[in-house]
């Protein structure tokens, strides 16, 4: 036998035997197909509720006006999500990319669970992105009768997956990236955190910069449609479906709701737990919370996104531009992953040449936590600031109020916020980065309000911060960048190499910024 002739063969039947597994994980299912899923939607007899009295004394007009209170504050951001599970009396309906498996999770896992064991309905939509070291969790909590959880648009557990994944690139890719938490169909709260310590400011080395709102009213019931849409629809499936128990490790409910008391009672005694006894807590049970009442819209990607086929004139980012090219007098962007690319930096210094003052505020080198996209970001830097586009970059090592004022000390800082304000008019505050990714990809929600008060302020508090707390980008005489550092002192520290604590980290983001991966950032 010749040499050549064996190795082909051997080369043939590896081949075939490939083809034949890839046949065999293409042609069955990620999950049980027949696994019971049945149809349920917001409830809509809670007006007697605890939360919907409380509305009614925080000065509901009945108008079609939303009550909203921006929340800038980590630690508070958290309490309010406390607060609202522990004052359900009917239904939570919570909605998140990422949920993980720290003291902020625990806190809001195991508050969830008290609800469902006082009879509360508890419907918790969870994208599969980073749920797999939970499977054991949530395949116990899934059989208490109060407590349902869908995974959005699965991965495939087992062997199979990175092989699968391989080839279901173009389905596992598109996220839900969602955020947001209604309680008794009468409360919500959305923007642009998830469920994790660096969103609640309860890490001690880094921490993130982030919005997102209270609200009340119609805003709570736009919400809980969407949240329907996606919890009804072909992408979202049960967890029992996609997870098994039979496995080691698994917990029955009683061993599930044990580990998670202990786990939560460890997160409520930690110095960050007990900094939790916020008075925003008070506030709400008391009735002296302020809200705003004024006009909202809840602006979402409808479910079609994830499988590629929904209409261009519905997804947000369509649904957005009029009012961005409507602005005439300024635009304040906040975005924690901000790659225009071409289309977006014609937007953007059409409106500068035209007389908008356009500011944008997004991550520096130090303070990003995808490189990617910051190598990206710089390669539109000099355009956008030959246009006249005020560029910020947040410094990591910017100051940290919501830290501070609870007597938890300093951590370094990153943006995650995405939000902007258009002729101190409207605010936009939701999950929706100016990227590809939340454009065309992942889907997004968000709140459109209609208020100059809250704009102005919110404008007010954006223009403070970055002067504290971020570089500003110019172009020096000699045409090259400069990041300009605003000290407490009045002084202006001028930097005319990139601000990096590691030159390798920048070597790294200098390449990325060649790679053909921009579309998908």
């Amino acid at each position: 036998m010749r040499i050549g002739t064996a190795i082909g063969r051997g080369r043939l039947a590896g081949s075939a035997a490939l083809a034949a597994a890839v046949f065999m994980l293409a042609s069955c299912a990620p999950w049980a197909q027949d696994y019971p899923k049945p149809e349920t939607f917001a409830l809509a007899d809670t007006g007697s509720t605890f939360l919907a009295r409380q509305a009614q004394r925080l000065g509901d007009p009945k108008d079609g006006r939303s009550g909203i209170r921006l929340v800038a504050d980590g630690p508070e951001s958290l309490a309010l999500r406390l607060v609202l599970a522990d004052r359900a009396e009917r239904s939570i309906d919570a909605q998140y990319y990422l949920l993980h498996d720290d003291a902020s999770g625990h806190l809001f896992a195991w508050h969830l669970l008290k609800a469902a064991d006082r009879g509360v309905r508890v419907r918790l939509l969870i994208d599969d992105m980073d749920t797999s070291g939970y499977d054991a969790m949530m395949a116990a909590l899934g059989k208490h009768p109060n407590f349902e959880i869908r995974l959005y648009n699965p991965f495939r557990r087992g062997p199979g997956k990175m092989i699968a994944s391989a080839f279901e690139f173009d389905r596992i890719n598109r996220r839900m990236h969602n955020k947001s938490m209604t309680v008794d169909n009468v409360a919500t709260m959305i923007g642009g955190r998830n469920i994790g310590d660096e969103y609640f400011a309860a890490r001690t080395e880094s921490n993130y910069n982030d919005l997102d709102l209270l609200g009340a009213g119609p805003v709570a019931r736009e919400v809980s449609t969407i949240f329907d849409s996606y919890w009804n629809s072909e992408q979202a499936v049960p967890a029992g479906a996609v997870v098994t128990d039979g496995k080691s490790g698994a917990l029955t409910l009683d061993e599930a709701r044990a580990k998670l008391e202990r786990l939560a009672n460890a997160a409520g005694g930690s110095e960050y737990g007990s900094a939790l006894k916020h008075a925003v807590r008070e506030s709400l049970v008391n009735g002296r919370l302020d809200l705003d009442w004024v006009p909202v819209e809840v602006i979402s990607d409808p479910v079609e996104k994830t499988a590629g086929e929904a209409r261009q004139e519905d997804i947000v980012a369509a649904r957005m531009l009029p009012y961005v090219r409507g602005a005439q007098k300024d635009l304040f962007v906040a975005s924690a992953y901000f790659v225009p690319r071409d289309r977006g930096v014609a937007l953007l210094t059409g409106l500068a040449r035209r007389g908008v003052d356009v500011t944008v505020l997004t991550n520096s080198m130090d303070s990003t936590d995808v490189l990617p996209v910051y190598g990206h970001y710089a390669r539109d830097r000099e355009p956008l600031l030959e246009a006249g586009v005020n560029l910020w970059e947040l410094r990591a090592d910017g100051s940290r109020p919501d830290r501070a004022r609870l007597g938890l000390g300093q951590s370094l800082s990153s943006l995650h916020t995405k939000a902007f304000a258009i002729d101190r008019r409207w605010l936009f505050v939701g999950s929706f980065n100016w990227d590809p990714r939340s454009v065309l990809i992942n889907t997004e929600m968000g709140v459109l309000i209609d208020s100059p008060a809250i704009a102005a302020e919110a404008v007010r508090q954006f223009q403070a911060g970055i002067r504290r707390n971020a570089y500003q980008l110019r172009l020096g005489t000699d045409g090259n960048l400069e990041w300009l550092e605003h000290t407490a002192d009045g002084r202006i520290l001028v930097h005319r190499d990139e601000p990096a604590e590691s030159g390798w980290r920048s070597f790294k983001s200098r390449i990325y910024g060649v790679l053909p991966i921009g579309g998908q950032l």
